[in-house]
């Protein structure tokens, strides 16, 4: 049996000390190593696989935050999540996950690694973000450009190929390249609102503060979904 045998890496994942797991992106649990199991209470992880991921949160919802923000980062590191366990105990880890893409891009799996945050208990609070603000900023990031991004890309398409049609006329093709510039603005705001990383402000009007975008964005924004 040749060292890259499934079988021999199958026991090296199973015997692997982090909590590793993959799910389908509606949530169905497709293997989990036997530290994921003991981390959850179960004795086999034959009692986990083929149940529902959600099962395992205390807060169901932060299922959907994790899914809605992976699918805008397709990688997400250390986000504290609070579980709970067969017995009812809840305690907090540290969650990375990937987002496993077909050939066409499509979310197919998501693949997992929990650490253990040390915190035990069966009535304490959920553990919080690191900064309650950045949270509300980036769920907010999330939202405008989910609604943002189908409508901005249909636009711009629609302009490239009227500009086409229109390129013999030159009045009519110079007020559309105007158009596309400022649709090529707006498309790069969204873009830098969806590489939201950190909660930057500043001063706008009357001791008003808004979010400093430029600062807030990553300095190596993701691929826009449909470019």
């Amino acid at each position: 049996m040749g060292v890259n045998s499934p079988i021999r890496y199958g026991d090296f994942l199973d015997g692997f000390p982090a909590a590793l797991y993959r799910s389908t992106l509606e949530g169905t649990i497709l293997y989990c190593n036997r530290t994921f199991a003991t981390l959850f209470g179960h004795a086999s992880v034959h009692e986990l696989i083929g149940s529902p991921e959600i099962d395992l949160y205390r807060t169901k919802k932060d299922r959907g935050h994790l899914v809605e923000r992976l699918l805008h980062h397709k990688r997400l590191v250390d986000l504290p999540i609070d579980f709970q366990r067969k017995d009812g105990t809840v305690f907090s880890c540290a969650v990375t996950v990937q987002a496993v893409v077909d050939d066409e891009g499509m979310v197919v799996h998501v693949d997992g690694m929990l650490r253990d945050a040390g915190r035990d208990s069966r009535s304490g609070p959920p553990a919080a973000m690191p900064d309650e603000r950045l949270q509300g900023v980036l769920e907010m990031a999330g939202g405008v450009v989910h609604h943002l991004n189908q409508p901005l890309t249909i636009l711009n398409n629609l302009l490239n190929e009227t500009m086409v049609d229109l390129r013999m006329d030159p009045a009519g093709f110079d007020k559309l390249v105007r158009i596309q510039k400022q649709l090529s603005r707006v498309i790069e705001i969204t873009r830098k609102i969806a590489s939201i990383q950190t909660y930057e402000s500043v001063e706008y009007v009357a001791g008003v503060k808004i979010v400093d975008i430029e600062k807030a964005s990553r300095r190596c924004p993701e691929k826009w979904p449909h470019d």
